[in-house]
């Protein structure tokens, strides 16, 4: 599994369909009557979004949705294959919603009878034939062009279904992209949806079971609706006094009550954006990587921790600051029997690196570690909590909230298809995790971590100063990881900033 742009996505010439809804199931969508039930927090900021951009005087497109690219080593059955994904919308009834403004003009929940994506005909294969008759040469560039300009389109939250998807069709096997409005997924669903797709198909054309390891059984697929409503719970439990929200206040009051943004200039000026591009950097790999971890073990931490401790010490090197602050996305998937479940399963907490009094690597692990073990704290109070009371009371700045700076470590050794084998094997193995690729005024990191290396993906505003910021930025955290493979305790090597991060 790899997450990167969907441009890396080089598909060899096939023939190319769509999967559409029936006229039969898009009258039923339209008999749909509301649902009850408050979106989550974060569908909530995402549907207030999608409104801002669908009123402004000149409305960009809409690219606020996220996908995944697959393969299934088997040819198409055009049935089989709308019955795989019909099972797979009847178990994740998340992937059933939409949600249309009430007459208060706040967002109301439609939800889809399973029934209806479970009749014979409710969706049919459309062969897009220009792209099956393009050029070789020219393949997967038109693809990639029909994507960019129908996705924004298809995967909207205000209507059904909020996703596209398409497959590429070749005499023994097929690869097929997915993408779904951001609104009802984040990026672990996207990454099992791929695997779960494909071994319900594998099962049908082989008539068999699944298998669990790689399709989720009842105790592991919790209803996100279920969710939704438990977070909104929790959150009305917490006092503007809570120690919580005290704690951000804190954090976020040493650092100019603002939250954080990227520490170099990327090239814009205040307020400005810039379309997104995403950037791939390699950190450590094989030997070094197994060797980080014995070193950052020893030291009584964990491989995140040296991430964020690598962060701290680069920015501490390249502009002298020695209070580092990050805003990380949390899992709530151990909340209930979300595991494996479709939806939004996050949350977002503080991490503070104080690197005063510290002269050596091996004594900022534990602040790392600790930092992490505070954030884990927090995360049971939904963030919005804080950030409402804060806002609320002056303590903080508005403007830092449109386009956070966002630290994500995720260690895809967990997700279905790591290991093992057949179809859903198959499927990780041969995963492409992509986003839309809308605007941006920070650079916010994905770790991630897979069997033998450990890199980042950046997204990025696509301007030139960005490219040279940020490869300037997570060189030096490359070479503070390599520091820490090769000696636990090595020296911080901080003083004036640093001319270069290369090394």
């Amino acid at each position: 599994m790899r997450l990167a742009e969907l441009r890396s996505w080089q598909p060899a010439p096939g023939r190319v369909w769509e999967v559409r809804p029936t006229a039969a199931t898009v009258e039923a969508i339209r008999a749909t009557s509301s649902d009850a039930g408050a979106p989550s927090f974060l569908q909530a900021d995402h549907l207030g979004a999608y409104a801002a951009l669908a009123a402004a005087p000149q409305p960009a497109r809409h690219m606020a949705w996220t996908g995944i690219v697959s393969a299934v080593e088997r040819p198409l059955m055009p049935q089989h294959w709308l019955d795989a994904l019909a099972g797979l919308l009847v178990d994740h009834e998340g992937q059933r919603t939409w949600f249309l403004p009430g007459a208060d003009g706040q967002p109301v929940r439609r939800l889809l009878d399973a029934a209806v994506v479970q009749a014979p005909e409710a969706f049919e294969l459309v062969e897009l034939v220009d792209l099956s008759a393009a050029p070789a040469a020219q393949f997967a560039d038109r693809l990639h062009a029909w994507i960019d300009e129908t996705f924004p389109q298809r995967c909207t939250p205000d209507s059904w279904p909020a996703f596209g998807l398409v497959l590429v069709e070749r005499e023994a096997e097929l690869e097929f992209a997915w993408a779904c409005d951001h609104a009802f997924t984040d990026a672990a669903s996207q990454m099992m949806l791929g695997v779960e797709l494909a071994e319900r198909y594998d099962a049908l054309l082989t008539e068999r079971t699944p298998d669990p390891a790689y399709v989720p059984p009842a105790a592991e697929r919790g209803s996100f609706l279920v969710h939704a409503a438990a977070e909104r719970e929790r959150a009305a439990s917490y006092s503007p006094d809570a120690p919580e929200v005290a704690r951000w206040r804190e954090v976020l009051g040493a650092q100019g009550n603002r939250l954080p943004s990227f520490p170099l200039d990327l090239g814009l000026a205040a307020g400005e954006s810039a379309p997104v591009r995403i950037l791939e950097h390699p950190l450590v790999e094989g030997d070094e990587l197994a060797a980080l971890e014995r070193h950052v073990k020893a030291a009584g931490a964990r491989v995140p921790s040296a991430v964020v401790a690598a962060c701290a010490v680069a920015e501490a090197r390249l502009t002298g600051r020695d209070r580092y602050l990050g805003v990380t996305v949390l899992g709530t998937r151990d909340t209930g029997p979300y595991a494996r479940a479709q939806g939004w399963f996050c949350n977002f907490a503080p991490l503070e690196v104080d690197l005063r009094g510290h002269d050596r690597l091996a004594g900022v692990l534990p602040v790392a570690e600790a930092a992490f073990a505070q954030a884990r704290a927090l995360n049971r109070m939904p963030v919005h909590v804080a950030l409402g009371v804060l806002l609320a009371e002056g303590t903080l700045s508005p403007e830092s909230l449109g386009s956070p700076q966002l630290l994500s470590y995720l260690d895809l050794r967990w997700l279905p298809g790591a290991t093992g084998q057949g179809a859903g094997a198959t499927a990780y193995r041969r995963g492409l995790h992509f986003t839309g690729e809308g605007r941006t005024r920070n650079a916010s990191s994905w770790f991630n971590r897979d069997a033998n290396r450990l890199y980042v993906a950046v997204q990025a505003p696509d301007t030139e100063q960005a490219l040279a910021s940020t490869v300037r930025y997570y060189d030096e955290v490359r070479v503070v990881l390599r520091s820490l493979a090769h000696d636990g305790d090595a020296p911080l090597g901080l003083g004036a900033p640093v001319a270069s991060g290369v090394g």
